[in-house]
């Protein structure tokens, strides 16, 4: 079986650059304005990607992506669901979970919009006890590129425009905190790629805080904004199941200032 192409460039984005993590890479499978989305900011040029990525590599020297799921359209879109863990060089060590939706053009990446899980990094590392990791995907750098089903995306679109309420068969970040953070929530997105009945989605969802994060009293009411990624798989009954991933990090972190 031959590798496709955008297969093998997020094995070099995964294997090759984060694994690695090979300063010479990037330049090589990133166009120079690249651009990252993730926890409700942009990084816009490959220089400041790589300086924000540089400093995580740093702190976890060794690290090492796990790629649980993957899926690509032929039209040069890809999302990964994954797991980063590694020792970090202030003690402790962690696995924390991610999805990211990634676009290229002529053959390079250009944009990535991500989220991931730092508030169960925070947990893991103060508590000095890491989270076992999943296991990998078997070969996620052959899975045969899909067009897009339209019902499959209408369906995860509905769902989104309802506020993208919680899901019996969707896993929410590490599954430590309650899975509807937000009341009432209305939800932006800016990012979709759909492959098959296989949708990945990335925006922010905006809402009135509603409790469930750890060292927090009970909500008051506060607006926040919170930044979301799944990928969801879309039954012919319309039945959603998948990971969503969320920067619960960055709303502790504007509930506490």
């Amino acid at each position: 079986m031959d590798i496709h192409p955008m297969g093998a460039l997020m094995r070099r984005f995964v294997v090759d650059w984060l694994d690695r993590a090979d300063p010479e890479v990037p330049p090589q499978i990133m166009a120079p304005g690249y651009a990252i989305d993730i926890a409700g900011v942009q990084m816009p040029g490959r220089d400041a990607y790589l300086e924000a990525t540089s400093g995580q590599l740093a702190r976890f020297p060794g690290l090492t992506v796990t790629v649980h799921d993957a899926m690509y359209t032929p039209d040069g879109l890809a999302a990964l669901r994954f797991t980063e863990h590694g020792a970090s060089v202030r003690g402790g060590s962690a696995a924390w979970r991610g999805i990211g939706l990634f676009r290229t053009e002529d053959g390079v990446l250009v944009h990535n919009a991500t989220e991931e899980d730092y508030l169960g990094r925070r947990r893991q590392l103060l508590a000095g006890t890491p989270d076992p990791v999943d296991p990998p995907m078997v070969a996620p750098w052959t899975e045969p590129p899909a067009a897009p089903d339209a019902d499959a995306e209408q369906v995860v679109r509905r769902w989104l425009d309802a506020g993208a309420p919680v899901r019996p068969g969707i896993t929410y970040d590490d599954g430590m905190t309650r899975s509807d953070l937000l009341e009432a929530p209305t939800v932006e997105v800016d990012t979709v790629v759909v492959a098959g009945r296989r949708v990945a989605v990335h925006g922010l969802a905006r809402g009135a805080y509603a409790g469930g994060l750890p060292e927090r009293p009970d909500p008051d009411g506060t607006e926040v904004t919170l930044g979301l990624a799944a990928l969801l798989d879309v039954a012919v009954d319309g039945t959603l199941t998948g990971h969503v991933v969320r920067d619960r990090l960055g709303v502790h972190r504007a509930l506490t200032r």
